[in-house]
C-alpha cells in the first residue's frame, strides 16, 4: 500500500474523529479543500472502499445514520478510551497534517520526545516474541550502569518520556526505567512468560504518572480558583476527576488518587494557581510543609 493512499484513510477517520457527523457531501467539501484530493471529489466507490480498508486496517467502523444520511465512527467513546489505538491514529493525523503542510514547516513546532527512536522498537519487538533484554541503566540516583536481564511487560508515556516498566529478573521485582536512561540495550537467547492475569492498567491503578504503589487511594479534593479550574476540565488532571462545585469564584474538584510522588510533585506545581487542597489532612498538612519550607529558602537567601 502506498504512503498516499494511507494517508487517506488516516485523514477520513481525523475528519469524523473531529467533526463528528458529516454528510457525503460535508465529506467532500472537506476533501475538496485538502491536499489529497487534486481537486477531484471523493467518488461514492472510493469512499466506500476506504470505509471497508479502515475497518480491516484500523478496526474503525464508519456508519451511516439511515435516518440523516451522516457517516461517524461507531462507537467513538471506546476508541477514545483505547490509549494505544488512539495515540497511534493520532500520531498518523498529525503526521498527515505535518505532510500537508510542509509548507509550513518553520511556523509548527513540536516538543521532543527523548529516546523514542532508539529503543523502543526494540522494547516493542522483545514485549512481542517474550525475548528477555539485558539493560545497562543509569537511574537519576546511581550513574554507574550494570547489566541486568530484564522482561519487558508494557511500556508508557508520560511528560515527553518514553518508560519501561519490566521485571528484573535478578530480584524479581517489577520497576520502571526511563528509555532515555538507558545506556545499552541487547537482546538475550532467554525468553520469559508474560503473566496471563497481569494487566498494566491495573498495575497503575488509582496512580498518577509512572510511579506505582500499593499504598491504599484516597479521596482528594482541590479548590480551584475560577479561571485556573478551565484548565482542569479541558485536560483533567487524572481520569477520576469530577467537579463537584462551581460558581464565579472556585470550583471543587475530587480525584480517587494514590498519594505518590508524582502525584505530590504535581500538586506543588498547582500551587502557582494557588490551588489549594482541601482533603485528606495528611494531604494538606504536607503540602503546607513543603511551602513553608519554600518560604524558608527564599527569606534565607534574601538575608544572604
Amino acid at each position: 500500500m502506498s504512503k498516499a493512499l494511507f494517508n487517506k484513510y488516516v485523514w477520513l477517520i481525523d475528519t469524523l474523529q473531529r467533526c463528528g457527523r458529516l454528510t457525503r457531501r460535508e465529506i467532500d467539501n472537506l476533501w475538496l479543500r485538502s491536499e489529497y484530493s487534486d481537486g477531484k471529489p471523493m467518488a461514492r466507490r472510493t469512499f466506500m472502499n476506504y470505509r471497508q480498508a479502515i475497518q480491516e486496517m484500523f478496526d474503525v467502523n464508519i456508519e451511516c445514520d439511515p435516518s440523516t444520511y451522516e457517516y461517524y465512527i461507531e462507537d467513538s467513546e471506546a476508541l477514545q478510551r483505547n490509549g494505544g489505538r488512539m495515540w497511534a491514529l493520532n500520531a498518523f493525523a498529525v503526521n498527515s497534517l505535518l505532510h500537508e503542510s510542509e509548507m509550513l514547516s518553520e511556523r509548527i513546532l513540536l516538543e521532543n520526545i527523548p529516546s523514542g527512536q532508539k529503543y523502543l522498537r526494540t522494547v516493542c519487538e522483545a514485549m512481542r516474541e517474550s525475548r528477555v533484554l539485558l539493560l545497562s541503566y543509569h537511574s537519576f540516583r546511581r550513574m554507574t550502569g550494570t547489566q541486568m536481564p530484564v522482561a519487558p511487560y508494557f511500556v508508557k508515556l508520560f511528560r515527553q518520556r518514553w518508560y519501561m516498566i519490566a521485571k528484573d529478573l535478578a530480584d524479581m521485582k517489577i520497576k520502571t526505567y526511563s528509555l532515555d536512561r538507558i545506556a545499552s540495550l541487547e537482546w538475550s537467547d532467554r525468553t520469559f512468560v508474560y503473566p496471563g492475569d497481569f494487566s498494566p492498567a491495573d498495575y497503575f491503578e488509582d496512580c498518577f504518572g509512572i510511579t506505582h504503589d500499593d499504598m491504599p487511594a484516597q479521596e482528594v479534593v482541590l479548590k480551584v480558583p475560577a479561571l485556573q479550574a478551565n484548565y482542569l476540565r479541558t485536560l483533567p488532571l487524572h481520569e477520576s476527576q469530577m467537579e463537584r462545585e462551581r460558581n464565579d469564584r472556585f470550583s471543587i474538584f475530587y480525584y480517587r488518587v494514590k498519594l505518590t510522588p508524582d502525584f505530590m510533585q504535581e500538586l506543588y506545581s498547582l500551587g502557582y494557581w494557588s490551588v489549594e487542597v482541601v482533603a485528606p489532612p495528611i494531604l494538606r498538612a504536607e503540602v503546607i510543609s513543603r511551602l513553608k519550607q519554600n518560604m524558608a529558602c527564599y527569606k534565607k537567601n534574601d538575608n544572604d
